[in-house]
């Protein structure tokens, strides 16, 4: 049983504490690691996963052992070392590692975020020497092909949907947060403020079909709510959503007709459930974001016919440019038949590709045992 200490550091809120813990209790779980999280927030943890106690400075949950990461921190090197999304080492802890590697095997990773780009090919698996100690560390690049690291997924995860899905799960999961379970269209709601919220409102406003909103906790939902009132859209139903923990999260995927969400964790799950995705990316300075959503689109429009590909690209790129004025809400709608069957034969391309808890196993524990 390998040790395994993974570094992260808040950056992308709930997207990176999301999937720093859901690797961890990957790991643990399927490859029966002993984890440790050190993590710099964990009041951003807390809140997706209750058990954590924000205050603590070591704490075992569920099976992981979580350690706040402050500058006081110093630790022995574990077997395996992942540094998450670029948050580099603390210096002691690089000493510490090339003070192991005199009597044993450490293996050390980068494990960046999940991209459609063409580098997370040409650049995963790749190795580089540290500047001062000469150890290695291996670049791991999650994406959505064989040559990369793959995506996240805990195992048996297909079955646990799919048995959902047979069950009475969706009413029950509707019921309980409020909504009408008989509603035509249920879309749950999640962005970033700085997404054109005032232009999409417009826009599900002017298209006259009913809707039903399960808005996430956030000042984008504060937003949408406070435009939907001034609209009067009488045909738009608004409800909150509560803060849920992680574990529960996929239910409300599963349960609602699409999903509009942001970051990575909450979008790789609602391309698992196998809802119509509307995914809104972080703004970055010249819109440079749209260069990542355009190589995803490349893979995630093959399930779909042109026409709505091109409705669903449009949308995308609308709603991903903070000076929109319009979302093309409607001609997405026209299409949803098609958006449906789009998303469920992209679920079974992801499924079918080994997880990247299996690639990170398997190309760090090869590092220990040659």
């Amino acid at each position: 049983m390998y040790n395994c200490d993974m570094f992260c550091r808040v950056i992308d809120n709930f997207g990176d504490a999301g999937i720093a813990w859901r690797l961890a209790r990957s790991l643990a779980t399927e490859k029966h690691w002993r984890v440790r999280l050190i993590i710099d927030d964990a009041a951003t943890l807390a809140a997706m996963v209750p058990q954590v106690d924000a205050t603590a400075s070591h704490q075992n949950v569920k099976g992981i052992d979580i350690a706040r990461w402050d500058d006081d921190f110093e630790s022995e090197a574990a077997d395996i070392v992942i540094e998450l999304f670029s948050c580099f080492l603390p210096a002691q802890y690089e000493e510490a590692i090339a003070r192991a590697l005199q009597t044993r095997r450490v293996a050390v990773a980068a494990l960046d975020y999940l991209t459609a780009e063409a580098y997370a090919e040409t650049s995963n698996g790749l190795a580089s020497p540290h500047p001062r100690y000469g150890y290695h560390k291996t670049f791991l690049f999650p994406g959505f092909t064989e040559k990369t690291c793959g995506v996240i997924y805990e195992a048996g995860l297909n079955e646990k949907f799919e048995a959902f899905a047979a069950g009475c799960g969706r009413r029950r999961v509707l019921s309980e947060l409020g909504c009408e379970c008989d509603h035509p269209m249920t879309l749950y709601f999640f962005t970033y403020p700085q997404m054109p919220v005032a232009a999409f409102a417009r826009d599900i406003a002017a298209d006259p079909r009913p809707l039903q909103i399960l808005a996430a906790p956030g000042k984008a939902s504060d937003m949408l709510a406070d435009e939907l009132n001034r609209l009067k859209a009488p045909h738009i139903r608004f409800v909150r959503a509560p803060m849920v923990p992680q574990e529960h999260f996929d239910e409300i995927l599963l349960s609602v007709d699409a999903a509009l969400v942001r970051g990575e964790d909450s979008t790789m799950r609602a391309q698992l459930a196998g809802v119509p995705l509307i995914w809104t990316l972080y703004p970055q300075k010249d819109d440079i974001q749209l260069d990542k959503l355009a190589a995803f689109a490349k893979l995630y429009a093959k399930t779909l016919a042109p026409n709505a590909a091109q409705a669903w690209l449009n949308l995308e790129n609308k709603l991903n440019l903070s000076t929109s004025s319009t979302t093309d809400w409607s001609a997405w709608r026209d299409h949803f038949a098609q958006m449906q069957n789009g998303a469920k034969l992209w679920r079974k391309t992801l499924f079918s590709h080994s997880s990247l808890t299996e690639r990170i196993a398997q190309t760090l524990e090869k590092q220990l045992e040659c």
